[in-house]
C-alpha cells in the first residue's frame, strides 16, 4: 500500500519597510512602491522618496516633479512591520483605498502565508496619513485630485 505524505509547505516570512501608493496617470490606478528594511538597517527608507520621485518624473515627463523634493506625505504611505509573535501590522493612513490595493500589498510584501494563517493586522495610524499642505502640493504639481476612493488625472 502507497501512502503519501504530504510535506509541510514551510512559512515564508513577509518583508518588512514602508510603501507608498505611486499615481500611473495612463490607467488611473495606484502602483504599490515598496522598500524593504534589513534587521539592524531601516536607513532604507530614507532613500524611498528619492526613488519614488524618480518614479513621477518618469510617469508625469512635463510636471515640475522635483520640486516635491520635500513632500514625502504627500502621497498615501502604509508601513508593514513584524509585531513579536509572529503577527505583522500594516500600518496606513486611511486616506486611500485600501480594500482596493490589500492584494498588491499582500503581495509585495509575501504577506500571503501570515494573512492565511490570521497573523497580519491592518490599522489605521496617524503618522502614515498624508500631510494637507504636502498632498496639495502634489496634486498641484501632477494635476491629478486624490481622494479615500482613488484619484483623477487633470484636476
Amino acid at each position: 500500500m502507497n501512502e503519501l505524505k504530504q510535506e509541510k509547505k514551510a512559512f515564508q516570512r513577509p518583508e518588512v519597510g514602508p510603501l507608498y501608493l505611486v499615481p500611473d496617470p495612463k490607467s488611473n490606478k495606484y502602483f504599490v512602491y515598496a522598500s524593504f528594511d534589513t534587521p539592524g538597517n531601516e536607513e532604507v527608507h530614507l532613500f524611498l522618496w528619492a526613488k519614488v520621485i524618480e518614479l513621477l518624473r518618469r510617469r508625469f515627463k512635463k510636471a515640475p516633479v522635483d520640486s516635491l523634493e520635500n513632500s514625502y506625505r504627500g502621497l498615501p504611505r502604509a508601513r508593514v512591520m513584524e509585531s513579536g509573535d509572529r503577527l505583522w501590522v500594516v500600518a496606513h493612513g486611511s486616506d486611500f483605498p485600501l480594500e482596493k490595493y490589500k492584494d498588491e500589498i499582500i503581495s509585495e510584501f509575501g504577506l500571503r502565508d501570515a494573512v492565511n494563517i490570521n497573523k497580519v493586522r491592518w490599522e489605521h495610524d496617524p503618522h502614515e496619513t498624508m500631510d494637507k499642505a504636502e498632498k496639495a502640493d502634489v496634486e498641484a504639481v501632477l494635476k491629478i485630485k486624490m481622494t479615500p476612493s482613488g484619484f483623477t488625472v487633470g484636476r
